[in-house]
């Protein structure tokens, strides 16, 4: 169900997307508060290649597994591959 913003963070209920039906579509007001935010940081809109989308995503969860190794709380790494393919978080 639809959930009630948490007005304490500022929260006003809007995502990036405006939903229409089974359709959705990017809020055009959030593209460009995007851009303005970008302007003000000095940062160039860029393609990201889906291989670096990839090592974004998939890196940081690799580096996690073996810290949980390293520390012990699993003991091999084929425990770890079961908590990734049925549930992480």
């Amino acid at each position: 169900g639809q959930k009630t913003p948490d007005k304490s963070i500022g929260a006003s209920g809007r995502g990036i997307f405006i939903h229409k039906g089974r359709d959705k579509y990017v809020d055009p007001e959030v593209v460009a508060q995007l851009d303005k935010i970008r302007e003000r940081k000095g940062i160039k809109k860029r393609s990201i290649p889906d291989e670096e989308v990839e090592e974004r995503f998939f890196l940081p969860l690799i580096n996690e597994g073996f810290r949980i190794l390293d520390e012990g709380h699993a003991v091999r790494s084929s425990d770890i591959d079961v908590v990734y393919i049925f549930g992480y978080g």
